[in-house]
């Protein structure tokens, strides 16, 4: 639950970075904001809403100790563009999120996870032209229920 809580404040994130940045969509016409997408895409054709542009926000893996949890947390972030340099779309996108993570007061997101570096983004090498992919590795710890003897 606790790793859910995470995922949603990250987020809320993402949307008040991204939040004014319009991005060419498949019809060619209509610039938009990426929507923000909660761990997958929805199936095809589930939607009338074109899946590009988007950021997903996806917990990747949790290691657990008694003390705190460790989440890696994976911001995917989608583009279309038939341009050959489309791929800039994507760059300044996950430029726009690092910032805003990079910035957070005391490195704290909503006052109970805390941002570890390294923070890692990967060009996704065979890019399925005019679709353009970057993932985004972060890192984020909080302190784990203790077992206090209580039951």
């Amino acid at each position: 639950m606790v790793t859910n809580f995470l995922t949603k404040a990250l987020r809320e994130l993402c949307e008040q970075a991204v939040k004014d940045f319009r991005l060419p969509t498949k019809d060619g016409k209509t610039l938009r904001a990426p929507q923000i997408v909660n761990g997958f895409l929805p199936p095809k054709r589930s939607t009338d809403l074109d899946d590009f542009p988007f950021v997903l926000v996806r917990p990747e893996q949790c290691t657990t100790d008694r003390e705190s949890e460790e989440v890696r947390v994976n911001i995917i972030v989608g583009c279309y563009s038939e341009e050959y340099d489309g791929f800039e779309y994507g760059v300044n996108v996950v430029e726009r999120i690092k910032e805003k993570i990079c910035t957070l007061p005391d490195e704290t997101l909503a006052k109970r996870y805390q941002m570890r570096y390294p923070i890692k983004w990967t060009m996704v090498p065979e890019q399925p032209w005019p679709q353009w992919q970057i993932d985004m590795e972060t890192i984020w710890i909080f302190n784990s229920p203790r077992n206090t003897g209580d039951f």
